[in-house]
């Protein structure tokens, strides 16, 4: 059902502005290119990979449930399980250490980053990981409220206070691993996940907390990085200028803004299906003309900045056309600086 932005008339607001609830189309079909995520985040700091022992198993640390997905062409299974000792949930995803020929050892330096990044609320906490002589396997915390993706694709009525709460929290979690050195580089529904907090005793009245997960694209970044010699992430999603190559933290924030476009009117910002379908299987090679395409079909695109709702919600399409600037140096310059927008830094009445 499509759905636009409304404001909630029982919460006084500080400004005139309010966001609505989505209902997303047929997303799930486009297919992400080069990339298994893996979710991360809480250990202490001077982790490291655990090496299993030959007389011992991952079973004598975990107990095995269900089979939740199975992504052959990444040699990947996410599973859920449970902690032997404290009987908490967990879900578990082995990954084949030949799913990336000449490029384990690079994957591995950054999934070694991420076991040390600092525990954040709003990053998906990451228990261990372990590996044996064909496999990695990489415990993290199982959330229990569903995806971004499937809220978008339901939810017919959400108040301004709800959508500004959940922007504000991938926001945060996206501030904390840009300050930390890492960049996502497949920022999307799919991969920003509720977890129900109702039980939790520190949590007031009970919410779904936005988790960021899903970080096997995830790289390390300073401003002299080399460019990718492959385009990563998912078709929709990924900034123009990272068809060329150059991942920043600035194309992090694009996806955000497709996010925050979704949000309030319940539809991508661009028409690309048809270049998509065209590239599902495309080679993904930067300079490749099939990239070219794609960057000259962004290019050409014109955002519609006055369908509704956005005349309403002025501050909202604001802070979405700074995100959303094809040019990555007139972007808005930081997660931090976006969390600082007036319609996210306003205060109202909960």
């Amino acid at each position: 059902m499509p759905r636009r932005a409304y404001i909630d008339p029982s919460v006084p607001s500080a400004s005139s502005d309010g966001i609505g609830s989505a209902s997303l189309a047929t997303r799930r079909g486009v297919q992400g290119i080069n990339l298994a995520p893996v979710e991360c985040s809480k250990v202490p700091s001077g982790s490291s990979i655990r090496r299993l022992l030959a007389s011992e198993s991952l079973q004598d640390l975990y107990s095995i449930e269900e089979e939740l997905q199975n992504v052959e062409a990444n040699q990947c299974k996410v599973i859920a399980g449970r902690c032997q000792q404290t009987g908490s949930p967990v879900v578990i995803k082995k990954r084949s250490k030949r799913f990336a020929p000449g490029g384990e050892h690079i994957w591995r330096s950054v999934l070694e980053r991420m076991i040390n990044l600092d525990a954040h609320s709003h990053v998906l906490g990451l228990r261990m990981v372990c590996e044996d002589e064909g496999h990695y396997y990489i415990i993290m915390e199982r959330c229990s409220g569903g995806e971004l993706f499937d809220f978008l694709s339901t939810e017919t009525d959400v108040p301004e206070r709800e959508c500004k709460r959940i922007m504000r929290e991938i926001l945060e979690a996206v501030t904390h691993i840009h300050e930390q050195g890492i960049i996502h580089r497949d920022i999307k529904p799919e991969n920003i996940m509720f977890h129900d907090t109702s039980n939790d005793p520190v949590t007031p009245g009970g919410k779904k907390s936005i988790k960021l997960i899903d970080f096997d694209t995830c790289q390390e970044y300073e401003p002299t990085t080399p460019k990718a010699k492959h385009v990563v992430g998912t078709m929709g999603y990924i900034a123009p200028e990272a068809l060329k190559g150059d991942y920043s933290p600035a194309s992090d924030l694009w996806s955000v803004g497709v996010i925050l476009y979704i949000l309030m009117t319940g539809d991508m910002p661009f028409d690309m299906d048809s270049v998509i379908e065209e590239t599902r299987e495309a080679d993904t090679q930067v300079g490749s003309s099939n990239m070219e395409q794609l960057y000259d079909a962004l290019s050409h695109v014109a955002i519609d900045f006055d369908c509704e709702p956005w005349p309403l919600f002025p501050q909202a399409r604001d802070l979405c056309q700074g995100l959303l600037s094809f040019n990555p140096g007139n972007r808005t310059p930081s997660a931090r600086h976006a969390l600082n927008h007036p319609w996210l830094s306003a205060e109202f009445e909960l």
